[in-house]
């Protein structure tokens, strides 16, 4: 099996506890509604992943590709974005805090999150 299949979680898999998924290939992954407080996804592939209403609270994201994700509603209240790739990712309705760190001179309110 090659590497990048064997770091996808299988279907319907649900996190118990903070998941360590650094660098994981999570493209495509449908992880909507997904429970990843504090998850450390640092430098993970999540390009057009589907997060929507998913709980990233505190969830570590650094230098994550997110290119095209969809991430409606999601909750990125304290979530650690510095260095992530947002580049035509789907961030209405998303919910972010003042704790809450982008990508140097991303706008998140442009981009349709609301600050919680």
């Amino acid at each position: 099996m090659a590497t990048s299949q064997q770091a996808q979680p299988p279907r319907g898999w649900l996190p118990r506890e903070r998941e360590h998924l650094a660098a994981a290939d999570l493209h495509l992954a449908a992880l909507s509604s997904a429970p990843l407080p504090g998850a450390d996804l640092r430098r993970a592939n999540l390009h057009e992943a589907w997060l929507r209403g998913s709980c990233l609270h505190a969830a570590d994201l650094r230098e994550a590709d997110l290119h095209g994700a969809h991430l409606e509603g999601a909750d990125l209240d304290a979530a650690d974005l510095r260095g992530a790739n947002l580049q035509g990712s789907d961030l209405r309705g998303a919910t972010f805090s003042p704790e809450t760190a982008w990508p140097a001179g991303f706008d998140p309110l442009a981009a349709g999150a609301r600050g919680a």
